[in-house]
Protein backbone atom coordinates (compact mmCIF):
# COMPACT_ATOMS: atom_id res chain seq x y z
CA UNK A 1 0.00 0.00 0.00
CA UNK A 2 1.27 3.46 -0.85
CA UNK A 3 0.75 6.74 0.98
CA UNK A 4 -1.64 7.77 -1.78
CA UNK A 5 -3.65 4.55 -1.37
CA UNK A 6 -4.07 5.38 2.32
CA UNK A 7 -5.19 8.94 1.57
CA UNK A 8 -7.62 7.73 -1.10
CA UNK A 9 -8.99 5.14 1.33
CA UNK A 10 -9.60 7.81 3.97
CA UNK A 11 -11.84 9.69 1.54
CA UNK A 12 -13.66 6.51 0.46
CA UNK A 13 -14.19 4.94 3.88
CA UNK A 14 -15.20 7.97 5.92
CA UNK A 15 -17.78 10.70 5.36
CA UNK A 16 -16.71 14.32 5.05
CA UNK A 17 -18.36 15.06 8.43
CA UNK A 18 -16.33 12.31 10.08
CA UNK A 19 -13.11 13.49 8.45
CA UNK A 20 -13.80 17.04 9.64
CA UNK A 21 -14.57 15.81 13.16
CA UNK A 22 -11.35 13.78 13.18
CA UNK A 23 -9.22 16.71 12.03
CA UNK A 24 -10.82 19.12 14.51
CA UNK A 25 -10.46 16.61 17.33
CA UNK A 26 -6.76 16.02 16.67
CA UNK A 27 -6.09 19.75 16.35
CA UNK A 28 -7.93 20.51 19.59
CA UNK A 29 -6.21 17.70 21.51
CA UNK A 30 -2.76 18.75 20.29
CA UNK A 31 -3.30 22.11 21.95
CA UNK A 32 -5.02 21.20 25.20
CA UNK A 33 -4.40 17.56 26.10
CA UNK A 34 -1.59 16.73 28.50
CA UNK A 35 -0.05 14.27 26.06
CA UNK A 36 -1.33 15.94 22.88
CA UNK A 37 -3.73 13.10 22.10
CA UNK A 38 -7.55 13.00 22.42
CA UNK A 39 -9.24 11.73 25.55
CA UNK A 40 -12.51 9.82 25.64
CA UNK A 41 -14.33 12.99 26.82
CA UNK A 42 -12.97 14.92 23.83
CA UNK A 43 -14.06 12.16 21.45
CA UNK A 44 -17.61 12.27 22.85
CA UNK A 45 -17.64 16.05 22.51
CA UNK A 46 -16.53 16.14 18.87
CA UNK A 47 -18.72 13.21 17.82
CA UNK A 48 -21.77 15.05 19.17
CA UNK A 49 -20.66 18.40 17.75
CA UNK A 50 -20.23 16.97 14.24
CA UNK A 51 -23.18 14.57 14.62
CA UNK A 52 -21.17 11.47 13.71
CA UNK A 53 -21.30 8.02 15.33
CA UNK A 54 -18.86 7.77 18.24
CA UNK A 55 -17.13 4.69 16.79
CA UNK A 56 -15.69 6.67 13.87
CA UNK A 57 -13.65 9.39 15.58
CA UNK A 58 -12.80 7.01 18.40
CA UNK A 59 -11.37 4.38 16.07
CA UNK A 60 -9.46 6.95 14.03
CA UNK A 61 -7.78 8.06 17.27
CA UNK A 62 -6.87 4.55 18.43
CA UNK A 63 -9.87 3.89 20.66
CA UNK A 64 -12.26 0.99 20.33
CA UNK A 65 -15.68 1.52 21.91
CA UNK A 66 -18.48 -0.82 22.90
CA UNK A 67 -21.61 -0.80 24.98
CA UNK A 68 -21.76 -2.66 28.28
CA UNK A 69 -25.26 -2.34 29.62
CA UNK A 70 -26.04 1.37 29.81
CA UNK A 71 -22.47 2.56 29.60
CA UNK A 72 -19.95 3.03 26.84
CA UNK A 73 -16.53 1.47 27.35
CA UNK A 74 -13.48 3.03 25.71
CA UNK A 75 -10.45 0.84 25.00
CA UNK A 76 -7.53 3.24 24.54
CA UNK A 77 -4.84 1.52 22.46
CA UNK A 78 -2.28 4.31 22.99
CA UNK A 79 -2.50 4.67 26.76
CA UNK A 80 -3.79 1.22 27.80
CA UNK A 81 -3.12 -1.28 25.00
CA UNK A 82 -3.72 -4.30 27.23
CA UNK A 83 -7.42 -3.41 27.46
CA UNK A 84 -7.73 -3.69 23.67
CA UNK A 85 -5.99 -7.05 23.61
CA UNK A 86 -8.10 -8.64 26.36
CA UNK A 87 -11.44 -7.54 24.87
CA UNK A 88 -13.05 -9.90 22.37
CA UNK A 89 -13.39 -8.40 18.89
CA UNK A 90 -17.03 -9.43 18.70
CA UNK A 91 -17.82 -6.65 21.19
CA UNK A 92 -16.90 -3.98 18.66
CA UNK A 93 -19.03 -2.73 15.78
CA UNK A 94 -17.85 -3.02 12.20
CA UNK A 95 -17.53 0.78 12.01
CA UNK A 96 -15.36 0.79 15.10
CA UNK A 97 -13.09 -1.93 13.70
CA UNK A 98 -12.78 -0.24 10.29
CA UNK A 99 -11.79 3.10 11.82
CA UNK A 100 -9.40 1.44 14.28
CA UNK A 101 -7.87 -0.64 11.48
CA UNK A 102 -7.31 2.52 9.45
CA UNK A 103 -5.65 4.14 12.47
CA UNK A 104 -3.32 1.14 12.89
CA UNK A 105 -2.43 1.08 9.19
CA UNK A 106 -1.64 4.80 9.18
CA UNK A 107 0.44 4.45 12.36
CA UNK A 108 2.42 1.54 10.92
CA UNK A 109 3.03 3.35 7.65
CA UNK A 110 4.17 6.49 9.46
CA UNK A 111 6.90 4.48 11.18
CA UNK A 112 8.21 3.00 7.93
CA UNK A 113 11.38 3.92 6.09
CA UNK A 114 10.92 7.10 4.08
CA UNK A 115 7.55 7.85 5.65
CA UNK A 116 6.15 11.33 5.25
CA UNK A 117 3.22 13.16 6.71
CA UNK A 118 0.99 15.02 4.26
Amino acid sequence: MTDQDLIDGYDLLFSSELRLAHEALLTFAAGVSEDGWPTSAMIWRFARCYDVPLAGPAGLCGFLVYRLGNRTVFCDARRHPAHVHITSTDRFSRQSLVAYGFYNTAAAMSEGVGASVH
